[in-house]
């Protein structure tokens, strides 16, 4: 019974331990998800701009708004740089996934990203380097750039983007938006703007920072879904680390009264013989 009580202790003390870092965690992340949220409203409200402005070059005859048939594409996937966020990664990683066929690219931000598809030969060592909660617009533009010179190479024929979009404090969801060729959005508003010297040449100029902006949009709301995901996991972890302290105490409670009467009842015994 001594035995059973140490390890019980010992078992108490582990899951102690535990909880004190899973509200740290979750303190960190709630520290940090009130920045986050803001950059992630003018992140979409600068995505938002960019959507109207380029509903009108969608329609252009452009290189940029041509289906391309029989070339691979390039996925910009954006997860996390650490785990102990519930199933965001994982959400992220199945929806590429599914999509991602024998020989397209992939450009991961975020370490996890990074790691998950460079073991799976979708992505090269050197191009693990953006990290989601350092991502920069000198980042963006880096690989938008890279993007257009593959595009404009005929390399590839898509671009697409997974990420994830907020919904809630308690929900976010996985996403997937293809960037090129350039679709006209529905419920998108148009304008008559006039463009010179013409649509196509302007649309060619400024293709980069249109890839670079909705990247970037993009990066600041996972970032901020990423810091909500971690949030409630480490708020579950904590509770449930509490619950399981309960029951252990309970239980170490239980086994000491148990050794206790035990040595009263011998004590007893040898008192009467």
């Amino acid at each position: 019974m001594a035995v059973n009580t140490k390890a019980l202790k010992a078992r108490i003390r582990s899951v102690d331990s535990t909880m004190h870092i899973t509200k740290a965690m979750e303190l960190v992340a709630s520290s940090k998800i009130k920045r986050a949220r803001m950059r992630m409203e003018e992140g979409r409200f600068y995505r938002s701009v960019l959507d109207e402005a380029f509903t009108d070059l969608a329609s252009s005859d452009s290189v940029y708004s041509r289906i391309r048939e029989g070339l691979p594409s390039l996925y910009v996937v954006i997860a996390g740089d650490r785990g102990l966020a519930g199933g965001y990664n994982n959400n992220v990683f199945k929806l590429a996934l599914a999509s991602l066929q024998p020989g397209d690219f992939v450009i991961p931000i975020g370490r996890r990203a990074g790691e998950y598809f460079v073991r799976r030969g979708f992505a090269s060592p050197d191009q693990m380097a953006y990290g989601a909660e350092t991502l920069t617009a000198a980042d963006c533009a880096a690989i938008a750039a890279k993007i257009k010179v593959m595009y404009d190479a005929g390399e590839i024929g898509a671009v697409r983007l997974v990420s994830t979009r907020f919904v809630s404090m308690l929900t976010q969801e996985a996403q997937l938006d293809t960037l090129l060729p350039l679709e006209k959005r529905e419920g998108a508003k148009t304008s008559s703007v006039l463009y010179e010297p013409d649509p196509e040449s302007v649309l060619a100029a400024i293709i980069p920072e249109y890839l670079a902006g909705i990247t970037y949009a993009a990066g600041c709301e996972s970032l901020a879904c990423e810091l909500a995901a971690r949030r409630s996991a480490m708020d579950t972890a904590t509770k449930n680390a509490q619950t399981m302290i309960e029951e252990l105490n309970l239980k170490y409670n239980r086994a000491r009264q148990g050794a206790i009467t035990q040595e009263i009842t011998e004590i007893v015994a040898g008192a009467g013989r």
